[in-house]
């Protein structure tokens, strides 16, 4: 009996169900392609750009669908994948696509179309791609696409479809020209066109109003259209490394320009509108041929200005009186002899770099400025400054120019040495004198009246007087006490563009501000409103208002009757409603409205009738419709939601 039990055999175990069903819950969830791990670039080499295996883009671009993200960089294509404009991925090429359009809901939530995120975000960078496919236009949601580093020859008309686009990198391509289409992308904020072999740009160049980033260096444009003064939205600019040998009167129109590169074109000289740019920080113009040093005469916050390897010969008074900003003047490489007094009398300057020119001597006044950090002087032919004292630095420059002027003053004494600034805390008539000078300068030259951080509530007689005199086009009054509009502004009614007087205490606007019939810029924002005077509506010209911060319940009805209104800025104040007939008045011009963080219950579906309207911002409302995931999307998405409301 022990024997047969021992050779008896018993039948194999049998795994439970709950063994079952575990097992196949970790096989579902290892073949889940949004879970899968197995995508790996350093198995295809993608450092290296090598083509890769088509199963492995297509789980690239499955996985986009999940953060509307796709990177192909660096992927060694040829052409762009069409799966990426596909409604449903088909990983085998010989299965056929259902015919049905009834949907799946069998199939795994990562997949399903209403969980699908819409692609933002497409880098076809450092490939090898030759054109793009019409079906670009079908991404409506495109936010950045970056093409740069290809082979591109041209681009598809069809781009035009991009509205939503707001960055675009084609650098490092082989362009020649550029489509009609490109200009409608109207949402552009950057553009960068670097490195290819443009030679004309279109005189279209103007519809892209949005655009704060424009890149066209190192291509092969000789004149610009007249048109590019209307990108008035534009902060930087660079158009180095191309042919240029003008450039139009209509580039002072760029108002909002705070970095512009023409280094290495052909420029003989610059435009007198230059001058106009009164946002403007920094200039790089090296490597041209510029004999004349530009006039920047409202360039009040000029900080940076590079000259290099021209051919100026000489610098005026008169080119430096406004720059009272300037921080760096480099003017090497010229044939400069003599620098003017005024470059002493620069209050901000600490670099100053005359290399390789064709000066003997330095002003010696300029001992006198305690900011200078640096002076490059070597390489000029200099007569009155020994060679040791220029070899041993600014230190030294500064030493020996202020002994000098020390003894043309006829006060060298070793015992009484001469000292510079000697704290004054009573005003004589003389410095009096001196200082409403300096102010009228400013104001004169600069063109802006700047009254801000004064902690006053009141202007006084000498402001009065100046403002009265100088009659400047912009006002600043921002963060002062002030409970109301100072009538003597309207003393500017002529000439006055630009009113800000943010951050007071303004309970409400005086009638007399529709007597500023010129003004096209008004900021009122962080007082303490709840209307605005119907005079407001004698402002024509006006096009942007800024009433964010304060405790407006409805926006007042006198906006709807301004004729060019352009940008209302409402956010952070009580709105509990907007007046749909009233948004019709302005259809026709508004380009930007937020009305963030208010008590807003209800989004008129006439807002989508505004058919400039590029910038909308809802959030931060109680409204439930439309959806947050849809403001999110931005305003496209919020007008097409509106837009279909007003269909029902």
């Amino acid at each position: 009996m022990a024997s047969s039990s021992s050779t008896r055999r018993h039948p194999p175990l049998r795994p439970s169900s709950t063994t079952n069903r575990t097992s196949r819950g970790v096989e579902k969830r290892v073949n889940t392609p949004a879970l899968s791990n197995d995508i790996n670039d350093d198995e295809y080499g993608i450092a290296s750009g090598k083509q890769v295996p088509r199963s492995y883009l297509l789980k690239l671009i499955k996985r986009s669908h999940m953060n509307g993200i796709l990177n192909l960089a660096s992927r060694g294509l040829t052409e762009v994948p069409i799966e990426i404009f596909a409604d449903e991925i088909v990983e085998d090429e010989n299965q056929q696509r259902q015919k049905s359009k009834t949907p799946d809901f069998s199939q795994n939530d990562t997949e399903t179309w209403w969980n699908r995120e819409s692609l933002k975000t497409l880098d076809l960078s450092s490939n090898s791609l030759t054109t793009l496919p019409n079906e670009i236009e079908t991404l409506n949601y495109l936010i950045v696409l970056n093409i740069q580093n290809n082979q591109l020859t041209s681009l598809p008309d069809a781009i035009r479809g991009l509205r939503a686009l707001e960055k675009l990198v084609l650098s490092q391509n082989q362009l020649t020209i550029l489509p009609d289409g490109l200009f409608y992308c109207s949402s552009l904020l950057t553009l960068n066109l670097s490195r290819n072999h443009l030679t004309k740009l279109s005189n279209k160049i103007g519809q892209l109003s949005y655009l704060q980033d424009l890149d066209l260096s190192e291509n092969e444009f000789e004149l610009f259209p007249k048109e590019i003064g209307f990108l008035t939205r534009l902060n930087k600019l660079t158009v180095a490394k191309n042919r240029l040998r003008a450039l139009p009167h209509e580039f002072g129109g760029l108002y909002n320009l705070r970095s512009l590169d023409l280094s290495h074109n052909q420029l003989t000289q610059l435009p007198e509108s230059m001058g106009d740019l009164i946002n403007l920080e920094e200039i790089y113009a090296n490597a041209n041929r510029l004999t004349i040093f530009p006039c920047f005469n409202q360039c009040a916050r000029l900080k940076e200005i590079h000259m290099a390897d021209n051919q100026l010969t000489e610098i005026n008074d008169n080119e430096l009186e406004s720059l009272l900003s300037l921080v760096s003047l480099n003017v090497r490489g010229n044939k400069i002899r003599n620098l003017p007094e005024q470059v002493a009398l620069l209050p901000n300057l600490e670099r100053l770099d005359v290399t390789n020119n064709d000066l003997a001597d330095l002003p010696s006044k300029i001992a006198l400025n305690k900011k200078i950090k640096n002076i490059s002087m070597t390489g000029n032919p200099l007569g009155k400054i020994r060679k040791d004292v220029v070899r041993l630095g600014t230190e030294s420059i500064m030493k020996f120019l202020r002994n000098r002027l020390t003894i043309d003053d006829g006060s060298a004494s070793n015992n009484d040495p001469k000292t510079f600034d000697i704290p004054k805390t009573v005003e004589t008539d003389d410095e009096r004198k001196r200082r409403l000078y300096t102010e009228h300068h400013v104001v004169r030259s600069t063109g802006t009246f700047d009254f801000s951080h004064k902690n006053a509530s009141t202007l006084t007689e000498e402001s009065i007087e100046l403002i009265s005199k100088e009659k400047p086009s912009h006002v600043n009054l921002a963060k002062n006490k002030f409970t109301e509009m100072p009538i003597a502004l309207v003393r500017l009614a002529d000439c006055l563009l630009h009113l800000d007087m943010s951050s007071n205490g303004l309970l409400q606007l005086n009638s007399q501000v529709g007597q500023l019939k010129e003004l096209r810029f008004l900021d009122l924002s962080t007082n303490r409103l709840t209307d605005l005077p119907s005079e407001l509506s004698s402002l024509e010209h006006l096009q942007i208002i800024n009433l964010s911060m304060n405790k407006f319940v409805r926006l007042p009805s006198v906006l709807y009757e301004l004729k060019q209104i352009q940008e209302i800025l409402a956010n952070d104040n009580q709105l509990v409603e907007l007046d749909a007939n009233g948004i019709m008045k302005i259809s026709t011009t508004l380009c930007t409205f937020n009305v963030r963080n208010n008590n807003i219950q209800r989004l008129p579906p006439e807002l989508s009738k505004c058919t400039l309207l590029k910038s909308l911002d809802v959030a931060g409302n109680p409204f439930k419709l439309p959806r947050p995931a849809t403001i999110a999307k931005g305003t496209q998405a919020i007008l097409e939601h509106l837009r279909n409301q007003l269909i029902e």
